[in-house]
């Protein structure tokens, strides 16, 4: 998941105490998330405006929340040139270059804001979010508190807490931090189903646990619904593409309607008690090391494991090892957490059958890896780009080994017990810690953290997996 937590400065704080009405306006519906509507409005009255700054900045805050950066740059670039001495407008300069991946230029956009003014509560909170994402907690907590002094209820200052000391494993501080944004940030929206109440812990219960990030998430968060089973009736309602896999694994009522926004039947079915977000389980059931259990709790298809194991035999005795070499998406870092198939050479060329574990099109990958040297990297797309990840969990079941970077693979290695090494890049999200080769989560991964280069990683996990193909062919 992306870490949120970015507080962008409204236009209503500008040094102009009254906005004209056509800014308002747009401001409304920014605000109601109809950015279209509100660009239009904005625009229009820019056309009679030229280089009139809170138009401007309002202009860049509806990209920004549109996630057009291209064009949100241009507008507050504009505005920076127009007003330097105002914080606000290198406060969301640098959620531009944040946004897209360049740290180093978004600190320097953020110390000047902050140089501008001291007490800038969104530059504190969204500096706090930086130094989460470049993995230097202690820093980002120190300028949490400062904001909190100053506002002690502004939501991403508490959210980006929150992140910091569960970066550092402070896991009981950290949940009540992280709770804070839920139903607040689009990152963890609430799902709301009529009058039903939020759980606040409270057993023998009917309740509804829902997704409210990415798939990934919602795979690592799933570990806790066992331990919400045990005095509770659950029904999940999930990313459809795990309906299948998460029925099967704990056997209750599951619904792959999450992102459907039309009025749903099925809540009014059962007599529902309460709601709680799949992210929000950590906060009850993982407030200290030990109560972390890292065992398997995705139980995949039988049937499909059968077929993937027979496939698998006819293709000789050799370990059959997975292997990923990209993860997210360009505003979750996909920059810093991927690699080239040609930079995983030490491994792939060793005495084991590879088989691609990318859910994107890496046919032109592997292709060019046959056609230069010879050797063949199965991918199937049926199996890994598929919308039910029954089809993936099946196959990376009945794998020797998967060999991935920070991706979803981790989790959902992790969750299946299947063995995983995972490559983790020098500022990892929140889940890997800042040190060690183990994570809480799941006892069969393997971290493999980024010093320096990605070269000596790789280089590592090589070394590594030669040994495991030796002790392998001993048995």
């Amino acid at each position: 998941m992306k870490q949120e937590g970015n507080a962008v400065k409204e236009v209503q704080s500008q040094a102009r105490p009254v906005m004209p009405l056509e800014l308002q306006e747009a401001e409304k519906l920014r605000v109601d998330r109809e950015l279209d509507k509100a660009m239009s409005v904005c625009a229009q009255f820019m056309d009679k405006n030229f280089d009139f700054v809170p138009a401007l900045v309002l202009a860049a805050n509806i990209q920004l929340d549109a996630e057009r950066y291209g064009s949100a740059y241009v507008y507050i670039l504009r505005a920076c040139q127009l007003a330097p001495d105002e914080s606000v407008v290198w406060n969301n300069l640098a959620l531009c270059y944040q946004e897209t991946g360049q740290p180093e230029e978004a600190l320097k956009c953020f110390i000047k804001a902050l140089n501008r003014d001291p007490n800038d509560i969104f530059s504190l909170a969204n500096i706090s979010k930086l130094y989460n994402d470049l993995g230097e907690p202690l820093k980002a907590i120190n300028c949490i508190d400062k904001a909190m002094r100053l506002n002690p209820k502004l939501m991403e200052a508490r959210y980006n807490k929150g992140i910091a000391l569960l970066t550092l494993g402070q896991w009981k501080e950290g949940w009540e931090g992280y709770e804070f944004n839920l139903g607040k940030h689009k990152g963890r929206r609430e799902r709301v189903y009529g009058t039903i109440p939020r759980w606040t812990g409270e057993n023998n219960m009917t309740l509804i646990a829902y997704g409210e990030q990415g798939i990934g998430d919602e795979v690592n968060f799933a570990s806790c619904i066992p331990d919400l089973q045990k005095e509770n009736t659950v029904i999940i309602e999930c990313d459809h593409r795990l309906e299948n896999l998460f029925r099967r694994s704990f056997g209750c009522k599951v619904y792959g309607t999450r992102y459907k926004k039309a009025a749903l039947k099925w809540p009014t079915e059962y007599p529902v008690d309460a709601t709680v977000a799949l992210g929000s389980l950590p906060g009850f059931y993982r407030n200290a090391l030990e109560e972390f259990p890292g065992t398997p709790y995705l139980v995949a298809d039988p049937q499909r494991r059968t077929m993937w194991r027979a496939l698998l035999d006819s293709m000789g005795p050799k370990p059959k090892v997975g292997l990923t070499w990209t993860g997210g998406i360009r505003k979750t870092f996909r920059h810093l957490r991927s690699l080239e198939l040609a930079d995983l050479e030490p491994i792939w060329r060793q005495d084991a059958t590879f088989i691609s574990l990318q859910y994107i099109d890496a046919l032109e990958d592997v292709a060019e890896v046959e056609r230069t040297t010879g050797i063949k990297i199965h991918h199937w797309p049926h199996a890994t780009q598929t919308k039910d990840v029954d089809d993936q969990a099946a196959l990376m079941a009945e794998l020797d080994l998967v060999i991935t970077v920070q991706q979803t693979a981790v989790h959902l290695g992790g969750a299946l017990g299947v063995p995983t090494w995972a490559m983790i890049p020098k500022t990892p999200l929140w889940r890997y810690g800042l040190t060690g080769a183990t994570m809480p989560w799941y006892k069969s991964v393997k971290l493999y953290r980024q010093r320096d280069k990605w070269v000596d990683t790789v280089a590592e996990v090589a070394r590594d997996l030669r040994k495991w193909i030796a002790e392998k062919e001993k048995k």
